[in-house]
């Protein structure tokens, strides 16, 4: 049993000397829109993402670097009080390119992305924008445009997006937590079902509380630092439930446990969170 305690606690230990090196200003997940053009004509065009409110405070192009009759296009819609993003600028930093990827794919992201957006492409034959603004839902948005049609022809689905993410962090909680829970000695089959009904029902309440909040389409620049505070209810219900429902060892040994698990998964689990839904998504 010693063997057993030691191991986790070694396992704790990990855990902890992966948490400084995570953690800064800047860190966490950026939200991201990634257009697919289909039916677009022959030829170069630039396509960009119209904002009401462009405030250009960064630069997030050169536009002296590209051609004047694609960019003028753009730029249409100015009089109707709808700004190209790359070309005028945003608040924030807006990453992307007028030009599409060899596949057709058009990728955005970073603080200055648009909640809300009218999608320009300007070709050899002219400029055109989607009639209707489109507004994110979710963290992670993959858009097709049609440009025959001129509209979105289809969008992310919040369900979808949200099971995925609810996965991507249950799956390693389960594995971390589990692995835990039996180097800790708990053998009972009644044990692991209270295990497996409490982590559900945590999880749940996590993505619950990021999709109702501001990370659900944008980001925070203290990612981690939120999901600390997301961690200590979690903390506290796990630790009065396991407490009490678990059936083996002493009380003392179940609240070790919760404390332990709930450290790990963290450091394991939730700080990938990102990394798991945005490779998942594309």
């Amino acid at each position: 049993m010693k063997r057993r305690l030691f191991a986790a606690i070694a396992c704790i230990l990990l855990c902890l000397a992966v948490l400084p090196g995570t953690a800064s200003a800047d860190t966490g997940p950026k939200p991201a829109v990634t257009i697919t053009v289909v039916n677009a004509p022959a030829g170069e065009y630039y396509l960009d993402l119209l904002i009401t409110d462009p405030e250009p405070d960064h630069d997030n192009i050169e536009v002296a670097d590209y051609d004047p009759e694609l960019i003028a296009g753009l730029k249409s819609w100015e009089d109707e009080g709808w700004y190209p993003a790359l070309v005028t600028g945003t608040r924030a930093p807006l990453f992307g390119e007028l030009t599409a990827e060899a596949d057709g794919i058009h990728r955005f992201s970073y603080h200055g992305l648009p909640r809300t957006f009218r999608i320009a492409v300007s070709g050899p034959g002219g400029a055109q924008a989607t009639a209707e603004p489109f507004t994110r839902t979710v963290f992670y948005t993959h858009l097709t445009y049609d440009w025959e049609t001129n509209t979105i022809t289809s969008a992310t689905s919040p369900a979808g997006f949200y099971g995925l993410q609810f996965l991507s962090t249950l799956v390693p909680t389960l594995i971390i937590e589990g692995i835990l829970l039996w180097l800790f000695g708990f053998r009972a089959k009644r044990d692991w079902l209270v295990f497996l009904i409490v982590n559900l029902a945590t999880q749940a309440g996590l993505h619950l509380w990021i999709g109702s909040g501001a990370m659900a389409a944008g980001s925070h620049p203290l990612y981690y630092l939120v999901l600390i505070v997301a961690e200590v209810p979690i903390l506290l219900v796990e630790l009065a439930a396991y407490v009490f429902l678990l059936k083996e060892h002493s009380r003392l040994r179940r609240a070790a446990y919760a404390a332990c698990a709930n450290i790990a998964s963290y450091a394991l689990g939730y700080l990938p969170l990102h990394w798991a839904v945005e490779f998942l998504s594309r």
